[in-house]
């Protein structure tokens, strides 16, 4: 008892494992309600915005009660997929244009929506009604010309419209060109050869864009490693020529050239697709002056994040979705070699600023013993690539190839961390010896010079161990004497037989007739067993439908639709193909109708069964159906059945 227990337990814990290992590689889902502004006029109107990220399998969406706001506009849907830094993110958006009916604290509830078959939650989020005129309480709440906010222009009649406004007359071209680019950013453009450079892409924007990265840069004649940024990308903000923009990071990696000479980093490509907008009416009026409708939707969070959202859900506007690729211009990057000039012998390569340690597990051991002499270099600089150093061991020692592994931490700029290198030597003489001092060489860019560091020497005793090592055989004269040869006269006697009276003829003589035997049993016993086989598949062919219906059942209860409908008609062709014995390569709703009508089976039987056919592979093709009209199939099919094998034994 306490056995099968214990393997419970180990294939609950292995199972546990595997769910945690299957979560962390998964994508993060999210679901969170964000609101244009927390606190707004009562006139005002705001967008209030949910918002599904990695989900899959969204069945529906339940949106809060909106008992203290008018619903002005919505829902609007939108959905989509982003490639940032080779990951994918997919989303689901749904936004409400709402407008106060009270003046108070409200608070909103979050908006539930199934997500693979589970009921999840959206944050609620507070807002606060004030009295007063909301383009008044914008002007007296505005901050002079903050960082985050973007640029704009004077409009004809004196109002500022944001750069995402496309005026009558406008070259499209060049506003794109002014306002998204990329830029790449390195540290130095002039370096030795193993000394680390950083090189930083990105992307400029005060436009609203929904961008991927196409092309990356390959990064020939460098050792690159990425550092991981966040997903989705964070904004931040930049002045250039003294505007600001919006800055995301596509990029950044840690380089260190192979080789010396001019290389390039190739440019980076990104695919933008750009909203603009335009203005149709302007039909709302405040105190005689037009409303501006770009006054409330670009002061939006979707606005400020230009990546992820649609915001143009005003009817006063027309938005116009232009496609733009642009790309970064290439990087010549200067690489000097390592200066040759004072260049210590033990030097292989290292290029930053180090550390190290040398130490052995035991002082004293045995001949059958094993000693390992463990090196540990740490720092900064291409730790990645550092080669192991050479280690001079006394005769009496034997010396593997080492074993390598590397602590790097993560993110760390410039790269840091340590790579650690195991020797065993294993003893096969007794005796005191010395291990001489393992040395490790380095160039330091920075004071553009050697650096040699020096551990101190080992003294091992070796005692003699149980193996006794063999003296060498030696071969000399009288050491290995050959066996004397008999060469007396041996009896030999040959006796004459007839191969007729050996039992070996008749052997070989009954071998054909046992082969043929062999030949024709097998022949009926394969004969057998497909008819057998197919008398046996035949009569069980019922039950396999509804064993496959009752997969479709569950499939039903889960709310799984599509996977419901194709088991369903699995288990309809599956049936028809056995019973009538027809290929399920040569299956078709005509030849299903000639051999039920040469079994004389018409009628009501042969409507239904078509008619239930065809609702499965619309159903297939259409997917979202009722889950009473998925139960309504389930129970048709399995009557269908059911009168069909009534039918057909008749």
């Amino acid at each position: 008892m306490m056995y099968r227990i214990s393997i419970r337990k180990c294939i609950y814990s292995i199972l546990f494992c595997l769910g945690l290992v299957a979560s962390a590689f998964a994508q993060e889902f999210r679901f969170t309600t964000t609101v244009s502004n927390n606190t707004v006029t009562q006139d005002e109107p705001f967008q209030i915005q949910f918002m599904l990220e990695n989900g899959t399998n969204v069945t529906s969406f339940t949106p809060p009660s909106f008992k203290d706001f008018e619903v002005l506009q919505g829902p609007s849907q939108m959905q989509g997929q982003s490639i940032f830094n080779g990951k994918r993110s997919e989303y689901v958006a749904l936004s409400y244009l709402l407008q106060p009916k009270h003046i108070g604290s409200f608070t909103i509830a979050g908006a539930q929506a199934r997500v693979n078959g589970n009921v999840v939650k959206s944050n609620p989020v507070l807002i606060e009604v004030r009295k007063g005129n909301a383009q008044q309480q914008q002007q007296q709440q505005q901050p002079p010309a903050s960082a985050g906010a973007y640029p704009s222009h004077r409009g004809q009649g004196g109002e500022d419209l944001p750069e995402g406004f496309l005026k009558k007359g406008e070259d499209i071209n060049e506003k794109l060109k002014k306002n998204i680019f990329l830029k790449v950013d390195v540290d130095k453009t002039n370096l030795y050869e193993g000394q680390q450079l950083t090189a930083t892409y990105k992307l400029y924007t005060r436009l609203p864009t929904n961008s991927s990265v196409t092309k990356v840069p390959a990064f020939k004649g460098f050792s690159a490693k990425d550092i991981e940024l966040p997903n989705p990308p964070q904004a931040t903000e930049e002045r250039v020529n003294g505007i600001p923009y919006k800055v995301f990071t596509i990029r950044k990696t840690l380089l260190f050239p192979l080789q010396s000479g001019t290389l390039e980093l190739d440019p980076v490509e990104v695919d933008n697709q750009v909203r603009l907008v335009k203005m149709v009416s302007n039909k709302r009026n405040n105190g005689g002056r037009g409303k501006d409708p770009f006054e409330d939707f670009f002061n939006d969070p979707a606005f400020k994040d230009p990546f992820f959202d649609d915001f143009f859900n005003r009817p006063e506007v027309e938005y116009q979705d232009v496609p733009y690729k642009i790309q970064s211009n290439p990087i010549s990057i200067t690489v000097k070699p390592v200066p040759v000039d004072g260049r210590p012998i033990s030097y292989n390569g290292a290029v930053g600023k180090f550390n190290m340690t040398a130490v052995v597990d035991k002082n004293k051991l045995t001949t059958d013993d094993a000693l390992t002499l463990k090196v540990t270099i740490s720092g900064q600089g291409n730790v990645n690539l550092l080669n192991s150093p050479k280690i001079d061991v006394p005769a009496g020692f034997d010396k593997y190839d080492p074993k390598v592994t590397d602590d790097i931490e993560k993110n760390s700029n410039p790269l840091s961390g340590k790579r650690t290198f195991e020797y065993v030597l294993m003893p096969q003489e007794a005796g005191d010896h010395t291990i001489p001092a393992v040395e490790f060489s380095y160039f330091d860019p920075e004071a553009n010079s050697f650096k040699t560091l020096r551990s101190e020497p080992f003294n091992i005793h070796v005692a003699q161990g149980k193996h006794v090592k063999q003296d060498k055989q030696d071969f000399g004269v009288a050491r290995n004497e050959l066996v004397k040869n008999d060469t007396g006269v041996l009896d030999w006697t040959r006796n004459h037989s007839w191969f007729i009276l050996s039992p070996w003829f008749y052997i070989l003589l009954l071998l054909p007739l046992l082969a043929a035997a062999g030949i024709i049993l097998n022949k009926r016993r394969k004969d057998y067993n497909t008819t057998n086989a197919a008398t046996l598949k035949l009569r069980y062919a019922n039950k396999v439908a509804l064993k496959r219906l009752e997969l479709a059942a569950r499939y039903l209860k889960e709310g799984k639709d599509k996977a419901f409908y194709e088991e369903t008609s699995r288990a309809v062709w599956g049936y028809l193909s056995t019973k009538l014995k027809i290929p399920m390569a040569d299956l078709s709703k005509q030849l299903v109708q000639e051999k039920l009508n040469v079994r004389h089976i018409n009628g009501s039987n042969t409507h239904d069964l078509f008619s239930l056919i065809d609702n499965c592979e619309v159903a297939l093709y259409a997917p979202g159906q009722d889950n009473r009209k998925m139960q309504g199939t389930y129970e048709q099919a399995v009557t269908i059945i059911s009168n069909l094998e009534q039918a057909l034994k008749n």
